[in-house]
């Protein structure tokens, strides 16, 4: 299935239990439930793409440098990127980091700024970007945008029994995202030996 943001609001409509269906987000926004969900959009998109955390949606950017600090704990201050949605790590030369690989970061303001503090130089981050093409979400990743839309809009649409629907509407995003964690999980699955992910074998190694 290939998504599009008309489909999502569609799919999120159902899980209202609305039969109305939109033909176009952009020019269908005369009802209360579009503009309700056009409300919406932009919170539910990014909080599902955090809570995913999907490696398959992940991309590596290279950090715009602030600021070299002469003294503290860090050496560089980073600006954060604007389309970044989950600020997954500061890459490193290893495929998944342990203990021995992570690159130490903080996440903070920098002159007013939201920016990343880090001792490593010319750093890159892996990201999830909050402006991915829909048509790259998988068919339960998709599924959990439009059911995380709905939750979030069902008291401004529905009114009267909003709480009772909207805890089935939730219950339905929670499965959603489980399913697509997973589907994401064994699309990027990569076999690590197991003394790789001792830290106890790995430190007798060096």
């Amino acid at each position: 299935m290939s998504f599009t943001k008309t489909k999502i609001y569609n799919i999120a409509l159902s899980a209202l239990l609305l039969s109305r269906q939109i033909t176009d987000t952009e020019t269908d926004n005369v009802t209360n439930e579009v503009r309700v969900l056009n409300l919406f959009w932009e919170d539910a998109l990014t909080s599902t793409l955090q809570e995913l955390d999907s490696d398959s949606l992940s991309e590596t950017m290279t950090l715009e440098l602030i600021e070299e600090l002469d003294e503290g704990h860090w050496t560089y201050v980073y600006k954060y990127p604007t389309r970044c949605a989950f600020l997954r790590r500061i890459k490193s030369e290893a495929l998944t980091d342990t203990i021995n690989t992570h690159i130490e970061k903080r996440v903070g303001l920098h002159g007013g700024v939201k920016a990343i503090f880090t001792n490593e130089p010319s750093a890159k981050i892996e990201m999830i970007p909050n402006d991915v093409s829909l048509s790259t979400l998988s068919s339960p990743a998709g599924f959990a945008v439009a059911y995380k839309l709905a939750s979030l809009a069902t008291p401004l649409i529905t009114g009267k029994g909003a709480a009772t629907l909207r805890e089935q509407i939730y219950k339905s995003y929670l499965t959603f995202l489980a399913e697509a964690q997973e589907l994401d999980k064994l699309e990027n699955f990569n076999f690590d030996p197991a003394y790789v992910r001792s830290e106890f074998v790995a430190a007798r190694l060096e």
